[in-house]
């Protein structure tokens, strides 16, 4: 007999996955890969290397900006983005020092951050990082050890960062 298995949600009753995020130690050489292996280029790149305004926490305790590098690919409804890490101190630099490059998050669009950490939180789900910049809100859910990458949660009231 075949179960039927329960949808994937959280307390948002349509989140969207909109971005599988990949850690990389050279954003300048997995640019060229992904040119000369797949004949992609990115439709955006960004390099936030500078300490930017906003509040950034990483497992609870107040941290400089999050820097790094980006870049993102088209991918039908989600995108790919290519990420270096910056900064010291980010669940990417931690990522990059613990597994190499590789698939640190898997990002997903919600209406109310705030209410999904607090249903979360009362699973017992801790956030590792959290990041409010400029109107639009991230956390990172401590979900490596579970599913082998963390989910970020994002919240933004002007649609989706980095669209064209």
């Amino acid at each position: 007999m075949e179960e039927k298995g329960q949808e994937f949600r959280f307390v948002d009753a349509e989140p969207q996955v909109f971005e599988v995020s990949i850690v990389v130690g050279d954003l300048e050489k997995a640019l060229e890969q992904f040119r000369s292996f797949f004949g992609m280029t990115p439709y955006i790149r960004m390099d936030f290397v500078e300490e930017g305004e906003g509040d950034y926490f990483l497992r609870g305790r107040r941290v400089p900006a999050t820097r790094v590098k980006l870049a993102c690919f088209r991918a039908g409804p989600i995108r790919i983005e290519l990420l270096e890490p910056v900064a010291e101190e980010s669940i990417y630099m931690e990522f990059l020092r613990k597994k190499g490059p590789g698939v640190q998050h898997i990002g997903c669009r919600v209406s109310d951050v705030d209410k999904e950490l607090a249903e979360l939180k009362e699973r017992g789900m801790e956030v590792t990082q959290r990041m409010d910049v400029a109107g639009i809100t991230y956390a990172y859910l401590n979900t490596e050890d579970l599913a082998g990458v963390a989910f970020e949660l994002m919240q933004s009231e002007g649609g989706l960062p980095m669209e064209e």
